[in-house]
């Protein structure tokens, strides 16, 4: 817990830090304060994943760590259809969006793809599930608390109503991804994506994306449930499956060790004794 707080503490310093020297330096350059965001949301995000990795709270291999194709494909397509779905309820209801303009602004430039798109996706995915998720699941000795509490403080951090009301489910599906596979790389591509579906959709413009969810909303809403569904489902037979061919191989194997010799008695013919010498 001591470090995990200590951990905690180094990126909400990294991040106001960062963003202090940036608006300072804005400042005296006269620079206008949304010009600074992109790059420093990059810096800071960065810096985490550096100290994250110099104090050895995530390795590369636990960071890289891969699963089968057929168990990252399938995960892809339930977290972004499961997210799809919370995006599309999410358009039935009135919710402010009070950083539009600062997210339209970091849209132009590459440091905010980067930051928005890549870093930042990495650096959020090792502190809310590596981090805050284990943490609060050897805390609470549960995974489901474990998940629900990450995913509560990764939508308090996003701050904007908007982005607050999706990043709570968002949340729970990265989580629950991050405890069947094993694996931070697959909520890690998963965030990516969505990311990055987000970024180029703010690009190019919404009036097609709103078009498009007016007319096959109800259409949409329910492909991406049932495929978000099926995902899920196969997920846990497959895992479920694993698990107990893991259990009958290691029961399998406690069978198959032999049983330690027999101690035999000696078989030789009766010994008489006379004195100090043995006579067969």
């Amino acid at each position: 817990m001591k470090k995990t707080l200590t951990t905690i503490g180094i990126w909400i310093g990294a991040q106001i830090t960062v963003t202090l020297i940036f608006m300072i330096a804005a400042m005296i350059m006269k620079m206008d304060i949304n010009s600074i965001l992109a790059p420093s949301l990059l810096v800071s995000d960065f810096l985490v994943i550096v100290l994250l990795l110099i104090i050895k709270y995530c390795g590369f291999k636990e960071l890289f760590k891969g699963v089968p194709f057929n168990v990252f494909l399938i995960s892809i397509v339930f977290a972004i259809c499961g997210m799809m779905a919370v995006d599309l309820l999410s358009t039935t209801v009135e919710i402010p969006n009070i950083l539009e303009q600062q997210f339209e602004e970091m849209s132009k430039s590459i440091w905010g793809f980067l930051g928005i798109c890549i870093i930042g996706p990495i650096m959020e995915e090792m502190m809310m599930r590596r981090v805050i998720l284990k943490e609060m699941e050897k805390l609470t000795k549960s995974m489901w608390w474990g998940i629900i509490i990450s995913a509560a403080v990764f939508a308090v951090i996003h701050i904007n109503p908007i982005q607050v009301v999706f990043a709570m489910p968002a949340g729970i599906i990265l989580g629950w991804l991050y405890c069947k596979t094993g694996s931070l790389f697959v909520p890690i591509c998963v965030h990516i994506l969505n990311n990055t579906i987000s970024f180029i959709t703010m690009r190019i413009g919404s009036d097609t994306e709103i078009s498009l969810k007016d007319t096959l909303g109800v259409i949409l809403l329910i492909v991406f449930l049932v495929l978000a569904t099926a995902g899920a489902i196969w997920i846990i037979i497959y895992y479920s499956k694993k698990s107990k061919e893991e259990a009958e191989a290691i029961a399998q194997d406690t069978t198959q060790e032999e049983p330690a010799a027999p101690i035999e008695e000696p078989t030789n013919p009766e010994v008489t004794q006379s004195g100090d010498n043995y006579q067969i």
